[in-house]
């Protein structure tokens, strides 16, 4: 822990002005209330409050070994107490030897010096308690501001792990739908199926490029979308069309990494494989206040049979945004008549 004199020049020059005004104060009363000359008030108050100056500067190593977490309250007030009768002893006696070199044949002055004891010890023992105070409020202060500091670290830590564990239930969820149709294909479609190969070995490149990101433009992420798209239109062909429509200042917005994709997984899942006829996804993007809007809607079978599902995708949406924009309202959902609808509102970062 460094000094908190010594860290800085604009530190030492408020501790430099701060004895400056106590020697002035001092100077002050020689010369109004003791009747000595400027020269001797000067000068007495110069060797005192230098002197005291510098020791105190030493003091804060003192402090600084303490350890206020777990006191010995007696053996803390013994430590100062010692430190504080030597720290008057040399301080009172050094200023003394000089001055009296000084003023020697003053016999006045030096009378005084003698028997202006009592007082000084009572204003040095004054000084050097309240100069501990502040320290010890420095390094409080200082441990106030690391504890802080940690616990946002570890709070950004935290979230940092919270959103990886969101998106790595995002990534296999695909992963496993997009095998499982490979397997099938092998069988009654083999082309398609290295086809479909082909795809997600694309996609997985593209995925693993831009793992560790945690913010892409929408351009990025639309490309990404387009290949989970061309994958799934390789098993279902005509029954699956889709149309992006993008407003261009959306196109470098950016979003965090692979938040639509499972709203489009959720239009795949609850839509093309519940219906016999064609299924079209749509996507829109527009500007908004300091922000886009997103819409993704799709329709769907009004008389097939619901595919079971937790909504893990969209709750895993909601959390991820909630951490990172801080808001809970960022995402709504809509169904009616045989269109199944999500918007979704991503305010700019600072």
């Amino acid at each position: 822990m460094v000094h908190p004199v010594l860290n800085k020049r604009k530190y030492l020059a408020y501790y430099l002005s701060a004895w400056a005004g106590i020697g002035f104060v001092h100077a002050v009363v020689l010369n109004h209330f003791y009747g000595f000359t400027h020269l001797i008030s000067c000068t007495d108050s110069i060797v005192f409050y230098s002197l005291f100056g510098i020791i105190a500067i030493g003091l804060w190593y003192t402090v600084k070994y303490s350890d206020l977490n777990k006191p010995r309250w007696f053996d803390l007030v013994l430590n100062h107490s010692g430190a504080a009768a030597i720290t008057l002893i040399i301080w009172y006696f050094t200023a003394y030897f000089l001055l009296r070199q000084m003023f020697a044949e003053n016999t006045d002055y030096m009378n005084f010096l003698s028997l202006s004891i009592p007082w000084r010890l009572t204003i040095g023992m004054f000084l050097y308690v309240l100069i501990i105070l502040i320290y010890y409020l420095v390094i409080s202060y200082r441990n106030l501001q690391e504890k802080i500091e940690n616990e946002a670290d570890l709070k950004s830590i935290v979230k940092e792990t919270e959103l990886s564990l969101l998106k790595s239930q995002i990534n296999p969820h695909f992963l496993f739908n997009s095998l499982n149709s490979i397997s099938s294909l092998t069988i009654t479609n083999p082309a398609k199926a290295q086809e479909m190969i082909i795809k997600l070995s694309e996609f997985l490149r593209h995925s693993i490029g831009h793992k560790e990101k945690q913010m892409i433009t929408l351009a990025e992420e639309i490309d990404h979308i387009i290949l989970y798209l061309d994958i799934e239109k390789v098993r279902f062909g005509d029954r699956l069309s889709y149309n992006l429509d993008i407003s261009e200042p959306c196109r470098n917005f950016e979003l965090p990494n692979m938040i639509l994709q499972p709203l489009f997984e959720n239009a795949v899942k609850h839509g093309v494989y519940e219906s016999t006829n064609e299924v079209s996804i749509s996507f829109t993007c527009e500007p908004f206040t300091d922000g886009i809007k997103i819409k993704i809607s799709n329709n769907f079978d009004l008389e097939a049979t619901p595919r079971k599902g937790n909504r893990m995708g969209i709750k895993n949406i909601a959390n991820r945004l909630r951490l990172i924009y801080q808001r809970d309202n960022l995402i709504k959902t809509n169904k009616s008549n045989s269109i199944f609808e999500v918007e979704m509102i991503l305010p700019k970062l600072p």
